[in-house]
């Protein structure tokens, strides 16, 4: 019976040993973190969030005009001016020369499904660009206000006017929706650039940090120098430029 015993205190040891073997192994895994590709893909996510977080946008919303009678020679000094909208079907129109709106006023963008492939885009506005949408939307009933888009992709920046919403009532609710001429992905980017500009201007909470670690500073560097990391020139995607649809027109 003895003998018995022992066989099953050995039998028990050995599966505990297998166990804390498994254990000790997954163990490793934890600390040793993730797998080079999985370290290659977060890296990459991590750049992408950072080029997405310096994106820029810029909107400008005009009311059009009908009852202008003079030369197209006199346009820019009477105040208004001509606009183009959508590309594959253009049409023109006179607006006044100064916008009523731009993105000094929004609040917020957001991209609307449609329910099937199509997309619209909302645009809110801060109490200010509130009051002005409804009072123009109410000049402009029967008419259209007419808005251009300037936004940021990488190095590349785009200029466009992307929209001509009929005005059939009062807009009392401080957001203006309008189908875009643009594709998905160019409204991906406006409206995340239209977004990032509302928080630089405090007119959106500016969304929470993950607090990072600090990685541990170089030994080589000279007693009270600071290493800073070269600026990426592909990374700077700011529209420095004054926004001015009507040039080169």
């Amino acid at each position: 019976m003895f003998l018995l015993l022992g066989g099953k205190m050995k039998e028990r040891r050995g599966s505990f040993n297998l166990f804390l073997g498994l254990a000790a192994l997954i163990l490793c895994w934890g600390v040793h973190g993730a797998t080079p590709e999985e370290k290659k893909q977060e890296k990459e996510l991590e750049q992408k969030k950072k080029l997405e977080a310096k994106q820029m946008a810029q909107i400008r919303v005009y009311r059009e005009v009908t009852d202008f009678s003079g030369r197209a020679s006199e346009l820019g000094t009477l105040g208004v001016n001509k606009a183009t909208v959508g590309r594959t079907d253009p049409v023109e129109m006179t607006v006044q020369r100064e916008a009523v709106l731009d993105e000094r006023d929004v609040k917020r963008a957001t991209l609307v499904e449609q329910g099937d492939t199509s997309f619209s885009i909302a645009v809110e506005f801060v109490q200010r660009g509130s009051m002005v949408l409804h009072m123009n939307s109410v000049a402009a009933k029967g008419l259209r206000l007419v808005i251009a888009a300037r936004w940021s992709d990488g190095t590349n920046v785009f200029n466009r006017w992307i929209a001509a919403p009929l005005q059939r009532r009062a807009l009392d609710q401080g957001v203006i929706v309008f189908t875009p001429d643009m594709s998905r992905e160019e409204s991906v980017v406006f409206v995340r650039g239209l977004n990032n500009v509302a928080v630089k201007l405090e007119n959106q909470a500016k969304p929470p940090k993950k607090k990072k670690t600090k990685p541990a500073e170089s030994t080589n560097a000279a007693p009270g120098s600071k290493t800073t990391k070269p600026k990426d020139p592909k990374a700077d995607t700011k529209l420095k430029n004054e926004f001015d649809p009507f040039q080169g027109q």
